[in-house]
């Protein structure tokens, strides 16, 4: 069944609606990263100290990981986002009243903790009112937030930071943006009385209700899973270093100011969000016309952690121009991999799993980004420099190739016994 242009209309706006979640979801993130550089002189926070705090959010992400993805598959995706959004506004808030170490600590466990719920709940809407041909795009636009939000967020904060201090930063960052929970479930409250926008009833093929025959267990053994788990293990490793030691790096290192160190982070994330949006749509039409998912989506995986592992060369660079440009085409080019790593797990996950197995896929990003961030925190400060952070990183992408050609193989649902 054709969809209206009303229709057509609505679910690209809950898409939208996805797209600026993340958004506010990698600012409440990205705000301890900019704040960092402050705390080590006014709450005398050193190296690992900050790099406990970092890893925490991480900690309590996984942990709630696979549970929200079973809620969302059991409970639906409106619901379980709304409760989930409210709870981690809040605790964003609470931020601004931090007073000691340990304060820090537990706000970013249960912070990581409330966020989980938005992978498994934006990508089952997506995967359950999108084709296979459509993800691409519908997944780039969504996941764009994830580095949009650190651009933004790097610019608000710097400004937000500089005239009224850092904890009124975090008070606004997490009240403010309580108001999406209105759109978010009126529009999805009007999808679901319209049952002819789910892709099953648009299509002749099982719709992809919860799947409550297919246990946990039976996911995680299987080859392709466990591709996806690893392949996002890399990536995430790599992610959560940027997000959490960039502007730090360039504060420290590079001597920036604030100001300087929220401008030039934007430019970063900013080009990996054009091409994050840019590689799933043309991967799409690639698709569309004919070509094999594999070939299109693991080649686009292949150069986006190619241009990641230019990292490396960082260490062998001289002059801010030069770095500036490596850090851009290593963070930028990391785009070309992204939508189309989550256009696969939607793929490959059998009918009514998504949201478990974007759970275990995104497990695998933040395993990897509470150790990550964690340990560079204890090289940084044994070192006093980021050279071996950066080689590791460069490393690690080269290994997430891997996982993806060699662990992975063909895309194709899953078939479980």
């Amino acid at each position: 069944m054709q969809l209206s242009k009303s229709d057509q209309y609505l679910r690209w706006g809950v898409v939208g609606l996805l797209f600026v979640a993340m958004v506010n979801a990698y600012i409440d993130r990205g705000n301890m990263s900019m704040v960092a550089p402050l705390l080590t002189d006014e709450l005398l926070f050193d190296s690992e100290k900050k790099g406990w705090i970092f890893s925490a959010f991480t900690l309590g992400y996984a942990l709630m990981m696979v549970p929200s993805g079973r809620l969302v598959d059991r409970f639906g995706a409106k619901k379980v986002y709304t409760w989930f959004y409210i709870l981690w506004g809040l605790c964003a808030a609470t931020f601004g009243l931090a007073q000691v170490f340990w304060h820090f600590l537990v706000l970013r466990v249960v912070l990581g903790f409330c966020e989980a719920a938005s992978g498994p709940a934006s990508f089952t809407f997506i995967a359950n009112h999108f084709s296979e041909k459509q993800r691409g795009l519908a997944s780039g636009i969504f996941l764009a937030g994830t580095k949009i939000g650190p651009a933004v967020g790097a610019i608000i904060a710097a400004y937000l930071i500089e005239n009224f201090g850092w904890r009124m930063l975090f008070v606004l960052s997490g009240l403010v943006p309580l108001i999406w929970v209105l759109p978010w479930w009126s529009w999805v409250s009007k999808i679901e009385k319209r049952p002819h926008m789910k892709i099953g009833k648009r299509k002749k093929e099982k719709v992809p209700e919860p799947n409550k025959n297919i246990r946990f267990v039976d996911l995680i053994g299987k080859r392709k899973t466990l591709g996806i788990f690893f392949g996002y293990f890399f990536y995430g490793s790599v992610w959560y270093l940027y997000i959490n030691w960039l502007p730090s790096y360039l504060y420290d290192s590079l001597h920036l100011s604030i100001k300087d160190t929220g401008w030039w982070s934007a430019y970063a994330y900013g080009g990996l969000a054009f091409v994050t949006v840019a590689a799933g749509f043309i991967a799409d039409r690639l698709i569309a016309s004919g070509k094999t998912e594999t070939k299109v989506r693991i080649a686009f995986i292949v150069a986006g952690f190619l241009c990641g592992s230019a990292i490396m060369a960082i260490p062998f660079v001289t002059g801010e121009t030069a770095i500036f440009t490596v850090l851009l085409i290593a963070i930028s080019g990391m785009g070309l991999a992204t939508a189309n790593t989550w256009a696969i797990m939607q793929t490959i996950a059998p009918k009514g799993t998504v949201g478990t197995m974007s759970g275990i896929q995104n497990l695998g990003a933040t395993s990897g980004g509470f150790l990550a961030p964690l340990l560079a925190g204890y090289v940084v400060g044994h070192n006093n420099n980021y050279n071996t952070v950066f080689i590791v990183a460069g490393l690690m992408m080269l290994l997430g190739i891997l996982s993806y050609t060699v662990i992975i193989g063909k895309v194709e649902e899953l078939k479980i016994d």
